[in-house]
């Protein structure tokens, strides 16, 4: 049986046993904790753990499921892989134990006919009445029903508590010999394959240990599809099923190596760098999912090196995966170009590393052994390859790396990193300590406030007891309107007033620090003291930039990810008074298509003046609703995150200070877009009234192109391109006439040759650059055949000289020029044909000719 007929048959089945039939969810899952979906029952672990009521008692589904638990030995077996398909049927305190039991029974037995007494069940030891239900319901003999530890059949909780319970697994014999008297289905000699494993979510773990029955029982079943169809196709590993076949097929068309390994693991893991993409996860070098895309990444090319194949070619590949799992998986049809884009760059992120490293690593002592901890710790922080890249690479070349080393290094530059982040709270007491690190921003609502002064730092950090006109150092107060640089939006600055006596402060800079929000400031005049009362004034009209630019940036991103595909994820942005940057990710320059229509949809809200909805959410609600939380490790902790809505268009997680209504913003208008790094894009904007001037300028410049050109403003681009026409006709003409000019100039020139010995001898001092006189040169040999053609031309403030040696053995074009060279005052030559040279005595050119033509006449003469 075909995989695509199993997938077909297992929905089917239990669709008509009372089973809704639900799509495969994400390999990016919506639960925080989760990096991949693993497991057929993520999707569903709200209603396991009791948090939400389930809405279908039964559903079944096929789902696409991604683990690196096992990756080293992916290839090795017949059945580890990174990606696979789970088909699982979930009961949600409907049936139980003997429903699931007797539903597996048939499916297998009646369903995909397989022999009853191929197959064999394990139980958890004590859990009596599933072995019941497999001897006295289902049939099965006692001696095929093996009772083993919790180890092997029990699942969960998920921590120190929750849902939990015991499993019965259902395995295949493949009819080889037994191992030994004791060879069972946990017995790993490859006799049997586990094919099916049927959980009981019976109990509720209490964090003491103790179990307590829950009072709705769900069942939760997986059944390995690549497993599975091993099975039915009769082939003993799953690469050897209709799944992994075109793809090997593939490979085996791009390498005639035998290696097994290595193709089973491109395999495998093309087929996990396919879904991954096309699920929305990109290779990066961060602790997230990327950088794990970007590890299976590195590992496939790697193997696809040892069977002789490019990272590149691998693109190849994707085509047997989309045409064995498209129809099913839509998505990986839709976002193939995205792919292969991915696999492209990836390729050469791996090559640089690879070069890079092989490099480095050829610098060792010869003989080493081992990487010394520290020179791998510099490999990694200075040349930015990952340990697991440093890894497999020196077990590419026999060594080993002092990874405990490494951890120190690693542990010293932690250290290092928490001293430099600020200013440390040497000088103040606890309470000041702790008030300053709790600074209120109220600057959201107001830019104007009125706070005691808590404290004034040296820029330094050290405490000061005061700061007068002329001086900078850092203020501290427990509230300000001030917003400090975060989020890629830059610092406000203002001025500050002391109402306790005279005293005015421009502020620099704001930045977070250990005791709270340091202002930065340079007194303009009159004192500071700590607790003095001051106002604290933000710039208005910068401030007011910067919102018109950071909401920009939300209306930018919510327009890449419309045209683009919503793989666009922000990597990064500035936002300031004057333009924004905002750097996305993708893998290949916009079209001028794609960048106006990203202008005209950032464009559209501002033009329909919707107001923003700002308000503080939980996480988990705020990403309910839809909220984009790239960053969201920054978030993660807090009782509420900052959700900023422009309804209808776009929900971002955001601390930083935006427009009431989009209409504020004016207009935006894209600068440019350009590469910043691999896989990283970035688009330069301005908005406001920075804009207005911008495309001011461009209309005064149209004026005058149009007065120019003597043309309407709307016929300037007609007119300029039949300019640049005429202008092209009359360089050609032009470039005709030079050479006319050029031919008559040296049939003037060569009729003044004199002979010798039947050799034309010609030498003058012309006129034009370097080149030209080159030439000049080889046109007047054309012309007088065997000849020797000496030409000098002053340039740059220095003398040139070429020869031309046509014909004649005797004479070297390189020592005529040396000769005439030295009178120049400088040197010379080339072949005997033809050599050039010069110096810095350009007025001597005459006598150089001369020189150079006399002595061509000795050898002449010598000949003669």
């Amino acid at each position: 049986m075909k995989s695509a007929e199993l997938r077909r048959s297992f929905l089917e089945y239990f669709r008509e046993n009372g089973h809704v039939i639900l799509p495969s969810s994400s390999l990016v899952p919506q639960d925080p904790t989760l990096l991949f979906t693993s497991a057929g029952m993520v999707q569903f672990k709200d209603i396991f753990w009791g948090k939400v009521p389930p809405r279908y008692p039964r559903v079944t589904t096929c789902q696409k499921c991604f683990r690196t638990t096992d990756l080293e030995r992916v290839g090795l077996t017949p059945y580890h892989h990174t990606f696979f398909e789970m088909l699982g049927n979930f009961s949600f305190g409907d049936y139980f134990k003997e429903g699931a039991i007797t539903l597996a029974w048939t499916f297998l037995t009646k369903e995909l006919g397989l022999p009853k007494d191929r197959l064999w069940v394990s139980v958890y030891e004590e859990d009596e009445e599933a072995y019941a239900i497999w001897r006295d319901v289902i049939g099965i003999p006692p001696e095929r029903i093996v009772r083993l530890s919790k180890e092997h059949n029990w699942w969960g909780p998920v921590g120190n508590s929750g849902p939990c319970g015991p499993d019965t697994e259902i395995y295949w014999d493949w009819g080889d010999p037994p191992c030994s008297p004791s060879c069972k289905p946990s017995c790993d000699c490859g006799k049997f394959s586990e094919i099916w494993n049927l959980v009981f979510m019976q109990y509720d773990a209490q964090p003491d240990g103790t179990l307590r029955e829950l009072a709705r029982k769900n069942i939760d079943t997986g059944m390995g599809l690549e497993r599975m169809s091993a099975v039915l196709q009769g082939v003993r590993t799953n690469f050897e099923t209709d799944l992994f076949q075109p793809i090997l097929e593939g490979i085996r068309s791009l390498s005639s190596s035998d290696e097994p390994h290595s193709k089973n693991v491109v395999a495998d893991h093309i087929r996990a760098v396919v879904f991954l993409i096309a699920d929305g996860v990109l290779p990066d070098s961060e602790e997230s999912r990327g950088s794990v895309l970007r590890k299976v990444f590195m590992r496939m090319f790697r193997h696809a090196e040892r069977l002789g194949i490019p990272g590149a070619e691998l693109l190849r590949l994707v085509e047997p995966v989309v045409e064995t799992l498209g129809d099913v998986y839509p998505e990986i049809v839709e976002r193939r170009p995205l792919v292969e884009r991915v696999i492209v760059a990836e390729a050469e992120v791996f090559r640089r590393r690879k070069e890079t490293l092989e490099r480095l690593m050829a610098k060792l002592p010869e003989g080493a052994k081992v990487i010394p901890g520290k020179l791998a710790f510099t490999w990694y922080d200075t040349y930015g390859i990952p340990r697991d890249f440093i890894e497999a690479e020196a077990q590419e070349h026999g060594l080993s790396v002092d990874w405990e080393g490494f951890e120190q290094e690693l542990s010293a530059q932690r250290a290092r990193s928490r001293q430099v982040l600020s200013y440390d709270t040497v000088g103040t007491t606890g309470e000041e300590a702790v008030a300053a690190r709790a600074t209120k921003f109220v600057g959201y609502t107001s830019l104007i406030a009125e706070a005691h002064l808590e404290a004034i730092l040296s820029v330094k950090g050290e405490p000061l007891g005061s700061l007068a006109s002329g001086e900078e150092g850092h203020f501290v107060f427990p509230e300000t309107p001030f917003y400090a640089e975060a989020g890629g939006q830059i610092a406000d600055t203002g001025w500050i007033e002391n109402l306790s006596r005279p005293g005015r402060a421009e502020v620099l800079d704001v930045q977070k620090g250990p005791q709270g929000t340091l202002h930065k400031v340079r007194v303009l005049a009159g004192e500071f003291r700590p607790q003095d009362q001051c106002r604290l004034a933000v710039d208005e009209p910068r401030r007011r930039a910067i919102q018109r630019a950071h909401t920009a940036t939300h209306l930018l991103h919510a327009s890449l990810r419309k045209v683009l595909g919503e793989h666009v994820i922000q990597a990064g942005s500035w936002v300031g008074p004057d333009e924004l940057r905002f750097d996305f990710t993708h893998f290949s320059a916009l079209t001028e298509e794609e960048l106006a229509r990203v202008e005209e949809l950032a464009n559209a809200p501002i033009l329909s003046d919707i107001a923003l909805v700002i308000e503080e959410l939980p996480l988990e609600e705020a990403k309910r609703k839809g909220a984009i939380a790239h960053f969201e490790e920054e978030y993660r902790g807090k009782e509420k995150v900052r959700v900023v809505q422009v309804p209808g268009v776009s929900m971002e997680l955001c601390g930083g200070t935006h427009v009431s209504q989009t209409g504020e913003i004016g207009l935006i208008v894209i600068l440019s877009e350009e590469s910043v790094a691999a896989g990283t894009r970035r688009i330069r904007a301005l908005v406001g009234e920075r804009a207005r001037k911008y495309l001011s300028k461009l209309r005064e410049e149209r004026k005058k192109l149009a007065s120019l050109l003597e043309v309407p403003e709307g016929e300037i681009l007609a007119k300029a391109e039949k300019v640049l026409e005429e202008l092209s006709e009359l360089r050609r003409e032009n470039e005709g006439l030079r050479e006319e000019l050029a031919l008559l100039r040296a049939k003037d020139l060569a009729s003044k040759a004199e002979e010798v010995n039947g050799t034309k001898l010609l030498g003058a001092v012309v006129e034009g650059d370097p080149e030209a006189v080159k030439a000049l040169a080889d046109r007047l040999a054309e012309l007088l055949g065997r000849s020797v053609v000496v030409l000098g031309t002053a340039y740059s403030g220095r003398g040139f000289l070429v020869a031309k040696v046509l014909g004649v053995e005797a004479v070297s074009a390189g020592d005529l020029v040396k000769a005439g060279a030295q009178v120049l005052g400088g040197s010379g030559g080339g072949r005997p044909t033809f050599a050039q040279g010069g110096g810095p005595k350009a007025e001597k050119l005459q006598d150089a000719v001369s020189t150079a033509l006399e002595r061509a006449r000795s050898f002449l003469s010598q000949k003669g």
